[in-house]
């Protein structure tokens, strides 16, 4: 379906490439190859997209993204911006060749905890809040003081965690960990408290045992729910991970910023920054993948 936004978008991203051609060069311009195989990759991932799924959205943020480039690339051709804050694009695009292995490793190493973290969470979040909602006592003991320890945000504690925790690795992973489990947490008690009375007196009067109303009954209830917030988990998570790499990491996607941010290579630290975006979207877009598969009904 070719609409007006699909037009501006495709004409955004022949403008943008013909920029980068036509425009007069730095000397400092290492080479535009990079960041015009980018360009197309994100064009073919976009006209993919749009005729799969005929949405105008997709559309709309890829000439937002086109538009920020031709915006960027004119201000640092034209020496409109300052020459050390705000680099040349195609210089930062370049650093996904020049810096690949260190890019590589430190998704490797951020990846490693954050499923750790997220998993441990996930898992401790969703049975021990259906025990604690499935017990009254438990639920009106635990629940008060769950709500006051998951009103403090994770990135307030994590300098002091690391600096306690024996080795970086444990401390992300407690941190990663907590951004996760307090939220799974209060969601399953919640949404075990809200299980239709009737269907659990219906099960009672059958003579369930307790392990059959928990996990075949209670849980296939309020594990959706749970599921459907692992997007913002998710985010949570990755948040606390890049800002404990910050802080005291050797690797991680998180120290690769900090790490060139200290010598003032801003070339690098924009590009780290945007690599962490693009990890961030892929996951995100395999989370919204997982809760198509699980919630269909909602979607």
């Amino acid at each position: 379906m070719i609409t007006v936004s699909f037009i501006v978008a495709n004409a955004l991203f022949v403008l943008q490439n013909l920029l980068v051609f036509v425009l007069p060069r730095s000397p400092k311009i290492q080479t535009v190859i990079p960041i015009t195989v980018a360009s197309f990759l994100i064009e073919a991932i976009f006209l993919l997209k749009h005729f799969l799924t005929k949405k105008r959205s997709a559309s709309n943020i890829v000439s937002i993204v086109y538009g920020l480039l031709i915006v960027w690339i004119v201000a640092t051709r034209f020496g409109l911006s300052h020459p050390v804050l705000v680099p040349n694009p195609e210089n930062v695009f370049n650093v996904f060749v020049l810096n690949h292995k260190d890019l590589i490793l430190g998704l490797y190493s951020s990846m490693k905890i954050l499923l750790i973290g997220i998993s441990l969470a996930m898992f401790l979040g969703i049975f021990l809040g259906l025990f604690t909602g499935y017990i009254q006592g438990v639920r009106e003991t635990f629940l008060p003081v769950t709500k006051v320890i998951s009103t403090v945000p994770p990135l307030v504690y994590t300098p002091y965690v690391v600096a306690v925790m024996p080795t970086f690795y444990s401390a992300s992973i407690f941190v990663i960990f907590s951004a996760v489990f307090w939220p799974t947490f209060m969601s399953m008690i919640a949404r075990v408290g809200s299980v239709d009375k009737k269907i659990i007196d219906s099960a009672r009067g059958m003579n369930v045992s307790t392990p059959t109303m928990l996990f075949k009954i209670i849980l296939p209830y309020s594990l959706p729910e749970v599921i459907a917030r692992l997007s913002t988990s998710l985010t949570s998570a990755m948040l606390c991970l890049t800002g404990a790499e910050m802080l005291g990491a050797s690797a991680g996607l998180g120290y690769f910023v900090k790490k060139f941010s200290d010598y003032a290579d801003y070339t690098r630290v924009l590009a780290g920054i945007i690599y962490i975006a693009i990890i961030v979207t892929i996951l995100n877009t395999l989370v919204e993948l997982l809760q198509k598969k699980v919630i269909k009904w909602k979607y």
